[in-house]
């Protein structure tokens, strides 16, 4: 390594020391031989980081050196071990202390910030300073980084496809320019101006910007799809403030996870101060997060957390709890989250996590016209970021009637081991049709089973899976015949089924009417005649009446309930009154 020599010595001028990141002093001596002399050898390196680019110093980089008033300019000279060299006359000591400060580059210019398309262009915005003492033949300087580096992940893009977030352009707003005399930051401009990132890969990218408040600006712009989106930190807004995510912080790393929908961008961000050496994109600089998990649950089985940090290496815990009444988990925070149940074993996976995530228990989880969604979660919200609609709670518990009990054993081959409660879609049938075509339907349904005529005709039964079952099976050997089930399959196939349901399918009579006289009827506009899964078989040659007149044929109903008037009817196969909504159990 290259020694530097001259005269200066005893030097003791009373510069500010600045405090280097993390608690680390800003100086080390480095492992040098000394020789017979009383100059200075001098090398540096960047934090804790090896990294100014793509590997440690490029070489030949300028570096301002200043004791009191003496201002000389250092290179460095090998970019593996950082030696510094100057065509100055060298700084030199020989005994006591005297403080040093040093910054690069080197430079009376104005430095760009705009263009950060690439490494090369993205680094030279890196601002380097180090205050230090000089107490020895051999220093090597620590620089700290001055400015804040800030990184995105396109996390989650709902009604987006792949193809528009790999192609989105993400940008950042701040000062266009700066200079940097003295390792002094002066800003140039306003912070209003678009600064392009370095793309690290389709969702991630990257950036160097001045440290600063950006409450109320406009801060991260996203473009996709055709769409622009931009994102505004708020004191007003809790999770902006928790985070401080409208604060650039001087030497910090600061991630940001990005959620774009039609309904606007949401932000989270998670920072670290530990040096700017973490090039994967995985991940936050520190690495962990923080999981607040609520300690009044029974028999929990927490995995994947330890001391309130989540280790897993996947970004992922999970919480299983038994649950026998209306209670349920409520989280705060970035990640998708899946509710899987038995019943009474109710699990939550959190999984995709960037930020803190904060668990609570509710007793009042579960409660009519509470909405249910495609990842078996509940909540007040029509729509959910990230997961699909399926529906809404009608009614808790399992019903009780004058013919009836609901119970499991209704639900045979469902897979459901408990009822919770009812949940019926948000939308019907959009028209008005007949049950069936003709007569054609009559000879399958002679065998259907019609040991509960009487109640099915007075619609006190609560069975509309076994009946649904009960008409699958009689159309096996008619398919199509009937617009009442292919209304049925066309619905449900575009309805998500979350486990832990006995899935979609036809409400009888007495189902139809709780809907009716629920709270959320006014919600889903349910004030139509709908057609239940009751089927009304008449068979005339033993003198059963025959609602249309009475002829030599059987025929088989099926039982229409009037919202209106509360009536009940039995349609002829031709008529076209009816429309179709779907529920299910949990």
């Amino acid at each position: 390594m290259n020694k530097i020599t001259s005269n200066i010595r005893n030097y003791s001028f009373g510069l500010i020391l600045l405090s280097c990141m993390g608690g680390m002093s800003c100086t080390r001596e480095a492992d040098i031989d000394m020789a017979d002399t009383d100059g200075v050898v001098f090398s540096a390196n960047i934090g804790q980081a090896s990294r100014r680019g793509d590997n440690s110093w490029t070489g030949g980089e300028l570096i301002g050196m200043q004791v009191g008033e003496s201002i000389k300019t250092y290179r460095i000279s090998d970019a593996a071990t950082g030696a510094m060299v100057t065509d100055d006359e060298p700084y030199t000591w020989t005994s006591g202390e005297y403080q040093l400060h040093a910054w690069s580059p080197y430079t009376d210019k104005s430095i760009s910030l705009t263009d950060q398309s690439d490494a090369e262009k993205m680094f030279a915005c890196d601002l380097l300073e180090c205050n230090t003492t000089v107490n020895a033949q051999s220093v090597q300087l620590t620089f700290k980084h001055k400015m804040t580096r800030v990184w995105y992940e396109l996390q989650q893009f709902p009604g987006y496809t792949d193809e528009e977030a790999n192609n989105a352009v993400i940008s950042y707003y701040g000062y266009p320019s700066i200079k940097y005399a003295k390792g002094i930051i002066e800003k140039e401009g306003e912070p209003n101006t678009e600064i392009s990132t370095r793309k690290i890969d389709d969702r991630h990218g990257e950036a160097i910007l001045v440290p600063g408040e950006m409450w109320d600006k406009p801060f991260i712009k996203v473009v996709i799809g055709g769409d622009t989106y931009v994102y505004t930190p708020k004191h007003t807004v809790a999770t902006d403030e928790e985070r401080w995510t409208g604060v650039l912080k001087e030497g910090y790393n600061q991630r940001y996870y990005l959620k774009v929908s039609k309904k606007g961008i949401e932000v989270s961000m998670a920072s670290s101060s530990v040096g700017w050496d973490n090039e994967t994109v995985d991940g936050v600089t520190d690495g962990k997060y923080k999981a607040e998990i609520p300690s009044n649950l029974n028999n929990p089985q927490i995995t994947g957390v330890e001391n309130g940090i989540i280790t897993d290496a996947d970004k992922s815990f999970s919480i299983s709890y038994t649950e026998d009444g209306n209670g349920g988990l409520l989280y705060e925070g970035n990640c998708d989250v899946q509710r899987t149940t038995d019943g009474t074993t109710h699990t939550y996976t959190f999984s995709k996590i960037a930020s803190d995530i904060k668990v609570s228990y509710t007793p009042d989880y579960l409660k009519v016209g509470k909405y249910y969604y495609s990842n078996g979660t509940f909540g007040d919200e029509a729509v959910k970021e990230g997961y699909e609609t399926v529906g809404l709670v009608y009614k808790l518990g399992a019903s009780t009637n004058n013919y009836d009990t609901d119970k499991i054993d209704n639900y045979s081959g469902s897979g459901l081991k408990s009822i919770t409660g009812y949940i019926v879609t948000l939308t019907s049938s959009t028209d008005k049709f007949s049950w069936a075509q003709g007569d054609n339907l009559e000879t399958e349904f002679a065998s259907f089973d019609n040991s509960d005529d009487e109640e099915k005709s007075e619609g006190n039964m609560y069975k509309g899976y076994t009946y649904t079952k009960a008409i699958e099976t009689a159309l096996t050997n008619a398919p199509g015949s009937s617009p009442f089930w292919t209304a049925f399959k066309n619905l449900i196939d575009t309805l998500p089924t979350p486990e832990g349901t006995s899935g979609w399918y036809i409400p009888s009579v007495a189902q139809l009417q709780d809907i009716a006289n629920s709270e959320i009827a006014t919600t889903i506009n349910f004030t139509d005649s709908y057609y239940s899964s009751n089927i009304y078989h008449v068979n005339v040659t033993e003198g059963m009446d025959n609602p249309h007149g009475a002829n030599a044929n059987d025929h088989s109903y099926v039982l229409r309930y009037n919202v209106g008037d509360n009536s009940i009817s039995a349609d002829y196969p031709s008529d076209p009154f009816g429309k179709l909504i779907v529920i299910l159990t949990f």
